[in-house]
């Protein structure tokens, strides 16, 4: 038996599907369709009709499809009969297999589909399917797969009569294995690298002034657009798996963050609008720390700047003349203002000031410390899941031993 797949037409991951065109040939032997060519005047090869000698009846045990329960069927043309009994016949085929997909490392996945092949009640010593080294994939052409391997093992099966508990038969098995590997370019571009700027344009929105009306708004934007890769990936993997794939955990932490940067965003500009002191401000320490040091390590003015800058356009000196009549005697003459004394800079600032400006440079603060916050938990999630990627090797080892090959 050789077998040969030309094409995959498609891999449906959601319903668990393999689509392939292929080619198979199979050959026997009957001991009863022998003859001597020198008899019958050199004729070694004769062509006869599928249904005009007896066949094998083979069929495909993970078929999903009706064309698969009977391979060798009338539709399949003519076999070539040799004169010392060996019957050859080769066939298209479109098989609708089941392909277990195993999406823990999508989309640098490498998936394994097998093809079963059994025949129908005979038992091992009638009938005993082998296959050859003989197989091609060369022609296998995807935009989304990458061939890596076919491969090929034949075994022995043992099926058991239920009633009883007691085996009824060994049944030859054979397996043919198509080993691809997913392209990701295509997801990085439209999945991964989408998800990760959205994510990250969530954090920008703390660089924002707490008095900007647009900062709210695009926080919600970027989660409703997490929100639609959250549904692509839905659409794309199947439904029930044991182990959920990296990357849609990855999409999830992601969603997660950047739902949290929204309340905490509100809060600052709660603060920054606030009418009475936060609690931090009641007690020395964690005041400067707040006013001052804070401010100064995050590039932003503290809060003795911004009350320097607020009593400058408020301390002008108020010239205030004595009372002169001005008469004809003091025409001409040099009359020097006398002044106010001036006044402390935080006595020209009105309380309702004072406070104002400490809500805002809090706000401001702790605008610096949430995106530092969320940046590092972002990065360090990032590399623990580019950390898990490297863990991928390729087919699970009960998969590839059942196909018969090594995992990569």
């Amino acid at each position: 038996m050789a077998f040969s797949i030309y094409a995959m037409l498609d891999l449906n991951e959601r319903d668990q599907v393999l689509t392939a065109a292929s080619w198979m040939k199979l050959e026997w032997r009957d001991y009863r369709l022998q003859w001597d060519a020198a008899e019958f005047g050199g004729i070694e090869f004769v062509n006869m009709h599928i249904d005009e000698i007896w066949t094998p009846k083979i069929f495909l045990s993970n078929a999903l499809d009706h064309g698969g329960l009977n391979v060798v069927s009338s539709e399949r043309g003519s076999i070539i009969l040799q004169s010392d009994g060996i019957a050859s016949l080769g066939t298209p085929l479109v098989l609708e297999t089941q392909c277990p997909i195993f999406i823990r490392y999508f989309p640098f996945d490498m998936q394994a589909c097998p093809i079963q092949l059994v025949p129908e009640n005979f038992i091992e010593e009638r009938i005993r399917l082998s296959t050859n080294d003989m197989l091609d994939g060369s022609m296998i052409g995807s935009r989304e797969w990458s061939l890596v391997n076919v491969t090929n093992t034949y075994s022995t099966v043992t099926y058991t009569d239920y009633s009883p508990l007691i085996p009824v038969g060994n049944t030859s098995l054979a397996v043919f294995c198509l080993v691809i590997q997913r392209i990701p370019s295509h997801y990085i571009r439209t999945l991964w690298i989408p998800s990760t700027v959205l994510c990250l344009m969530t954090f920008v929105t703390f660089l924002a002034p707490p008095d900007s009306g647009e900062r709210i708004s695009l926080g919600v934007s970027m989660v409703l657009g997490l929100t639609v890769f959250q549904l692509l990936i839905a659409d794309i993997l199947p439904a029930a798996s044991l182990e959920p794939p990296i990357l849609s955990t990855y999409l999830s932490v992601n969603f997660i963050m950047a739902c949290l940067a929204i309340p905490v965003s509100l809060i600052n500009v709660n603060i920054a609008f606030g009418d009475s002191r936060v609690f931090v401000l009641r007690y020395p320490p964690t005041r400067r720390l707040f006013l001052e040091h804070l401010p100064r390590m995050s590039g932003i003015p503290t809060y003795s700047q911004r009350i320097g800058c607020l009593g400058k356009d408020k301390d002008k000196v108020e010239q205030v003349p004595k009372d002169v009549e001005h008469t004809e005697e003091n025409m001409g003459k040099n009359v020097i203002p006398v002044t106010k004394p001036l006044k402390p800079m935080e006595d020209c600032i009105s309380k309702v000031e004072k406070t104002k400006t400490e809500l805002r440079t809090v706000a401001l603060v702790m605008d610096r410390l949430a995106i530092v916050l969320f940046l590092t938990a972002f990065l360090v999630f990032l590399f623990y899941t580019i950390l898990m990627f490297t863990k991928n090797r390729g087919v699970p080892s009960d998969v590839s031993e059942f196909c018969g090959f090594n995992p990569v």
